[in-house]
C-alpha cells in the first residue's frame, strides 16, 4: 500500500467523535492506513466506539463524552480531558476526520501533536488541512487526511461469533427483508426531515408480504415511534427489533436478510457495510457524499432545495414540511426494491 511519508511514525491518534454511520464512512481509509503497520489509537465518542473496537490494527480506543450538549456535559468533557491529557500528550500525530474547529483545537490541547484534518483552513502552523469538497464522497477527504489510496470503499464492520449465534437462536424466517423506518437522530444533530412517512413504509411492507417475504424492522431506541406507526399502518405482521439490539446484533440480523430499505441513517450505513442489497432514501442529505457508487440504490427526493446539507450541521428546513422526502413515491421505491429482492434471493440461494 502507498502511504504519505511520516504519517505512521510513532504514536498516531485517529479522531472521529461521532456518529456511528459517520465512523463507518472513515473505515475504508483507516483500514488501508493501519494495514501498513504502526501504532494507532482512536479517540471517539460512545456512539461510534463499537466501530473502532472491531478494527484490526488499533491498539487502544479512548471513549470521551463527546459531543457535549449543554453546560453539564461540557463540564464532564472538561473533566475527562484534564484526567486523560497525560496519556495523550505523547501522541506524535493526530488525524482528525472532521472539520470542526472546536474539535481540532481540543485535540491539539490534548496531544500537542501535529494535526491533519478536514478543516477548511489551518488553525496554526501545527495543522495541515484537506477540506471536503462539495458533492464529493466524504471518504475521499478522509483518505487524503490518512494519506492513503483506498482500494475497497465498502465500510468495515465485522460480526462477532457470539452475535451470529444470537441471531441463529432467533430462528428468523426466510426470505427475510429488513426495513428501518426511523433515523434522523444522532448525538450531534436531530434531522427528522430525513424520515419517510410511516404509512409509506407500511405500504411497502404490505407489498413485501404479498410477495412472500417476511419483514423485520430495525433501528435504535429513538426509532421506536416510527416503527410503531409503521406497524399500526401495515396489514402484515412484522418482527419489530427496533431498539432491542446492539449494532453487532443488528448486523447479524441484516446478514440473514435478502434486502434492506431505509432512509439515510446509521442502520443504512450498516446494511451497506454488510453487503446486503440496500435501497436508501435521500431528501436533505446527498448520497454522492455519503455512499460510494454502486454500494446502495439511492432514491432521491425531488425539491429545488435538495440536498441541503452534507457532513455538517443541518441548516434547518425552510419549508413547513420536508418536501424532498414527501416527493418520493411508493412506486419508485418499489421499483428499486424489486432489483434488491432479485439480488437478495440470489444471495440466499
Amino acid at each position: 500500500m502507498v502511504r504519505r511519508p511520516g504519517l505512521a511514525e510513532g504514536r498516531v491518534l485517529l479522531v472521529k467523535t461521532h456518529a456511528f454511520g459517520d465512523a463507518l464512512m472513515c473505515t475504508p481509509a483507516v483500514r488501508e492506513l493501519v494495514s501498513g503497520g504502526g501504532v494507532f489509537e482512536v479517540l471517539t465518542g460512545p456512539s461510534a466506539a463499537d466501530v473502532w473496537e472491531r478494527m484490526p490494527g488499533i491498539s487502544r480506543v479512548r471513549v470521551a463524552p463527546v459531543p457535549p450538549s449543554g453546560m453539564n456535559e461540557t463540564l464532564d468533557l472538561a473533566v475527562w480531558s484534564l484526567r486523560n491529557r497525560s496519556g495523550l500528550i505523547g501522541i506524535d500525530r493526530a488525524l482528525v476526520f472532521q472539520g470542526s474547529p472546536a474539535v481540532r483545537r481540543w485535540v491539539r490541547f490534548l496531544t500537542g501533536a501535529h494535526l491533519s484534518s478536514c478543516g477548511e483552513t489551518p488553525l496554526g502552523k501545527w495543522e495541515e488541512v484537506f477540506p471536503m469538497k462539495p458533492g464529493e464522497l466524504a471518504g475521499l477527504a478522509y483518505s487524503r487526511v490518512a494519506g492513503v489510496a483506498v482500494k475497497d470503499w465498502r465500510p468495515f464492520f465485522p460480526v462477532r461469533p457470539e452475535e451470529r449465534e444470537w441471531a441463529d437462536r432467533l430462528a428468523l424466517p426466510r426470505p427475510l427483508f429488513a426495513i428501518a423506518p426511523g433515523g434522523g437522530r444522532n448525538p450531534r444533530d436531530t434531522v427528522l426531515q430525513k424520515r419517510w412517512a410511516p404509512e409509506r413504509f407500511a405500504a411497502i411492507a404490505d407489498r413485501l408480504g404479498r410477495s412472500g417475504m417476511s419483514i423485520v424492522m430495525l433501528g435504535g431506541a429513538d426509532d421506536g415511534d416510527a416503527a410503531s406507526q409503521t406497524a399500526v399502518s401495515a396489514g402484515v405482521r412484522m418482527l419489530d427489533l427496533t431498539g432491542r439490539t446492539t449494532w453487532g446484533q443488528t448486523a447479524a440480523v441484516i446478514d440473514r436478510c435478502c434486502g434492506f430499505l431505509g432512509a439515510d441513517s446509521g442502520t443504512a450505513h450498516l446494511a451497506a457495510a454488510r453487503g446486503v442489497p440496500s435501497v436508501v432514501l435521500f431528501g436533505p442529505s446527498d448520497p454522492d457524499a455519503l455512499y460510494p457508487p454502486g454500494l446502495v440504490v439511492p432514491i432521491r427526493g425531488r425539491a429545488d432545495c435538495s440536498p441541503c446539507y452534507s457532513n455538517s450541521l443541518f441548516p434547518g428546513c425552510r419549508h413547513a414540511s420536508a418536501l424532498c422526502m414527501e416527493s418520493i413515491e411508493i412506486e419508485e421505491v418499489w421499483m428499486g426494491m424489486r432489483l434488491a429482492m432479485e439480488n437478495g434471493r440470489e444471495r440466499q440461494q
